[in-house]
């Protein structure tokens, strides 16, 4: 137990992963992000729940591409297409690593 109310590193880290994931959720993909980076330097030894940050950032990034696709056209939307497709990969890689 820590000093912050009782809670492990791990459960103080997923209490800010968890407002990052509302924060997506509602389309507010800053405050998304700045949650994510906050936890990450807030909670160094949080391994596990900083592992699930990686891929919550990813898909930050690919919903946020996308978003910006409909409204893109031209170099601007296939920019977004190829990052977003690039995000979804990376998703698609780093839930393999974890699951190994």
């Amino acid at each position: 137990m820590s000093a912050c109310g009782g809670f492990s590193v791990e459960e103080q880290a997923s209490k800010v992963l968890e407002r990052a994931r509302l924060h997506l959720t509602d389309g507010r993909y800053d405050a998304a992000r700045d949650s994510i980076l906050s936890m990450r330097r807030r909670f160094p030894t949080a391994l596990e729940t900083r592992a699930q940050g990686i891929l919550l950032l990813d898909s930050v990034e690919m919903v946020a591409a996308r978003d910006s696709m409909g409204g893109a056209t031209g170099e601007e939307w296939k920019r977004l297409s190829v990052k977003a497709r690039f995000f979804e990969r990376k998703l698609q890689e780093d839930h393999m690593k974890l699951n190994k």
